[in-house]
């Protein structure tokens, strides 16, 4: 049996942090193994309890987890994780320039990997998970976490052209012209190309495709009476095969499997979203993609 829990971040932190989840597998169910799917996003996990493996696509074991570890954004469905035993993992999920903003994190390194966090964060690894293993509760969780960045973000780089580019992408769910980000930030291609790999881990084109495929599962997981196809216009895809085959070089499975795996971990989350019907705010409403 798992459980998935949400919260959002102190408004002073929306800018940095888009949400924290903590995924909590009791120990006596069977073993879970989940698929890694891309993501545009990186985060920050404190594993307590039975660290998780990780697995490759011929499910051999790769490596166990450390208990703090530093994934960038992912760019297909390389990976599997196979959870055994009492897990809890107590993860902050960060805005596309969260992470390089806050600590000067080397963003393109990160991507499609983990790593131990103490090597890329140091004592901020260290110290926040003095913090948070002090204590199991959740709530108690997010508000050590605020408080601590919070700190941090009296420091942090400046909100710029290549964070406001990122975010208009993300409001525009990936339907935007890279070319109109460009003019509109004064860069050229190029220059802007290179700016957005330092500070989000991946060119923007690749960035848009992903928030695109974001967007369009979480739009079907939050009002499962649209229909695929519905969908797929929505969203800018060609047609229904087109968003197909978007959802498999991203995840290695088709649309309606991958929510499947969504529902079984949100139940309870989807059960409130689609009976309130409240629509989703692409900046401020919490992502169901962790």
């Amino acid at each position: 049996m798992q459980f998935m829990r949400l919260a959002s971040p102190a408004p002073g932190l929306r800018q940095y942090v888009r949400s924290y989840g903590q995924r909590e597998v009791r120990p006596g169910g069977a073993t879970l193994v989940d698929p890694v799917p891309a993501r545009a996003f990186p985060m920050l996990c404190f594993v307590f309890g039975t660290p998780y493996q990780v697995l490759d696509s011929n499910q051999s074991l790769v490596e166990t987890s450390t208990s703090v570890v530093v994934v960038g954004g992912q760019t297909r469905c390389h990976w599997q994780l196979r959870y055994q035993g009492s897990v809890n993992c107590f993860v902050v999920l960060f805005q596309a320039t969260g992470l390089y903003r806050l600590f000067s994190a080397p963003l393109p390194e990160l991507t499609d990997c983990g790593y131990e966090g103490r090597t890329v964060l140091g004592a901020v690894a260290v110290r926040l998970e003095q913090l948070l293993a002090n204590t199991a509760s959740f709530d108690e969780r997010v508000r050590i976490t605020d408080r601590f960045f919070l700190s941090y973000s009296l420091k942090a780089r400046a909100f710029d052209r290549i964070s406001a580019a990122a975010n208009q992408i993300l409001r525009a769910s990936g339907g935007v012209r890279i070319d109109a980000l460009c003019r509109e930030a004064g860069l050229s291609v190029r220059q802007f190309e290179r700016c957005f790999l330092q500070q989000v881990g991946m060119h923007p084109k690749l960035f848009a495709r992903i928030i695109r495929f974001e967007a369009a599962l979480d739009r079907k997981a939050r009002f499962s009476r649209k229909s695929w196809t519905e969908v797929a216009h929505e969203f800018g895809y060609y047609d229904h095969m087109h968003m197909v085959h978007d959802f498999e070089g991203f995840t290695g499975a088709t649309p309606t499997k991958l929510l499947a795996e969504l529902e079984a971990l949100f139940q309870e989350r989807l059960v409130a979203i689609r009976t309130l019907m409240r629509p989703a705010n692409a900046l401020n409403d919490m992502p169901l993609i962790l």
